[in-house]
């Protein structure tokens, strides 16, 4: 979870990654601790709230976010006090705020003879007063994470990073004590310990020989420090957050056997089907080559023609299929693919003699497969068709491809400088095969619509529903 102060005035940079983890892990402290809590920063004059966070364990005091808030000295006296006291302060009067009654605590953020923030915790009266076991377990746990967080970040012992967690829904909580022993196990905990294979109760063993304690736990027991690692154990997968106090420790676990095994199988259903791409790539390829070799062979000019016609045409849906094949996604980037393919065109047509500059415009992004894929072929058959046809006995002139990703839309347009097209064109009658090939696969495979028009040139515009980005996602 990332997450970007906004800070009221400027501060060194290690007092800025410091007060951002403490806000990274607000929540953390705000579901262990049954309360409310808010970060604020020292603007010169008084205290604004920079992040925040209610618990999900517990009702909440504060309904709605104070980020932007200036504390006001009257009304947040802890808050002020910690911060010029430079040391935690536990409020002693009761509040009310619809109908919830509740106390104030703070605590200083930074070295005690200057600190640079407060975090500033609520706390509802029937918690304070009537706690349960495991209500007196998480507010302790709470407490030592303030403790470190009122100093420094915590780092991750593996990349030396800030380290971030929060409480997920199942996750298993556990106090390892100064003995390196299990002092509480919540009953989630209990239960997924058991699952992995544990015998008997879970408090009172020592962590070392809980399922992947020695790996996710002893690192960084008495520390400070922190690690999140996912074990194997038997048939199960355990992910262990360990946040390391000085002594002991707090350890949440969550069993992630079925979000492994479904992410396993999504890996190798996305490596079968690159292989699959991978496969109808070189089959294409392999059809192309047999075309050329039948194309050498032939006697017939026309025939030669159609061949490589035919060739150009498989290479273009051959160009999306080995995008696909390096792809984690069933789609790709149609305006690289368009260049490709255009570029591909144009080297064909090459030993013409005539000199025909061929620019591609515009991105489109992510574009679906089947889209990309019918696109390419289309592309293909209109530079051919502009280049082979548009310019006559001209041995210069220009053909553009432009491409526009709009809502819910994508529009190609392939213009040439050349002659233009005759005065009784039309492209139901037409009997160039290509026209024909790109009119099918627009109207009938995408479901678009394609506009001639002869004004310097021949412009054609083709217009395709694509669905929008957010949609892809």
């Amino acid at each position: 979870m990332e997450i970007e102060l906004k800070l009221p005035s400027p501060l060194p940079a290690d007092a800025v990654v410091h007060l951002t983890n403490v806000a990274c892990n607000l929540q953390l402290v705000a579901d262990l601790g049954y309360g409310d809590v808010a970060l604020a920063v020292f603007d010169g004059e008084h205290l604004q709230v920079v992040a925040d966070a209610r618990p999900m364990t517990a009702i909440a005091a504060v309904v709605t976010s104070r980020i932007g808030q200036t504390l006001s000295r009257d009304e947040e006296p802890e808050a002020y006090a910690a911060f010029e006291g430079g040391s935690a302060v536990s409020g002693e009067r009761r509040r009310t705020t619809r109908g919830i009654s509740y106390f104030t605590s703070a605590r200083p953020i930074g070295d005690p003879g200057s600190p640079y923030g407060v975090v500033l915790r609520d706390l509802a009266q029937q918690v304070v007063e009537a706690p349960g076991k495991m209500e007196v377990a998480f507010m302790s746990l709470a407490e030592r994470v303030f403790e470190i967080l009122e100093r420094q970040p915590v780092i991750d012992i593996d990349t030396g990073e800030p380290f971030t967690t929060y409480r997920r829904a199942g996750d298993g909580v556990m106090e390892i004590d100064a003995s390196d022993v299990v002092a509480y196990a919540s009953p989630n905990a209990v239960n997924i310990m058991q699952m992995a294979g544990v015998e008997g109760g879970v408090v009172g063993r020592v962590s070392a020989t809980l399922p992947g304690g020695a790996t996710a736990i002893k690192p960084v027991l008495h520390g400070g420090g922190a690690r999140a690692v996912t074990i194997k154990v038997a048939d199960r997968s355990l992910l262990y957050r360990t946040i390391g106090f000085n002594p002991g420790a707090l350890v949440l676990v969550e069993d992630v056997t079925d979000v492994v095994r479904r992410e396993q199988e999504l890996r190798v259903k996305e490596a079968t089907i690159r292989e699959v791409h991978h496969r109808v790539k070189n089959n294409l390829q392999t059809i192309a080559s047999l075309l050329r070799i039948q194309a050498r062979r032939t006697t017939s000019d026309e025939a030669a023609r159609a061949l490589a016609e035919a060739v150009e045409r498989v290479s273009s849906m051959a160009v999306v299929h080995e995008m696909l094949a390096a792809s984690t996604e069933e789609s790709v980037d149609f305006s690289a693919a368009a260049r490709t393919v255009v570029d591909m065109v144009r080297q064909s047509l090459a030993h013409s003699g005539a000199e025909i500059a061929v620019v591609v415009e515009g991105e489109t992004g992510l574009v679906p497969a089947s889209v990309a894929t019918s696109l390419a072929l289309v592309c293909a058959e209109l530079v051919h068709n502009a280049i082979e046809h548009g310019f006559g006995e001209s041995t210069s002139g220009r053909v553009t491809v432009s491409m526009r990703r709009l809502p819910g839309e994508l529009h190609l347009v392939v213009r040439d400088d050349g002659a233009g097209l005759p005065d009784a064109f039309s492209l139901d009658s037409s009997a160039n095969l290509g026209l024909a090939i790109v009119k099918t696969v627009v109207e009938d495979d995408l479901r678009g619509t394609l506009t001639f028009s002869s004004a310097r040139g021949t412009t054609v515009t083709i217009r395709v529903p694509v669905p929008d980005r957010a949609e892809e996602a």
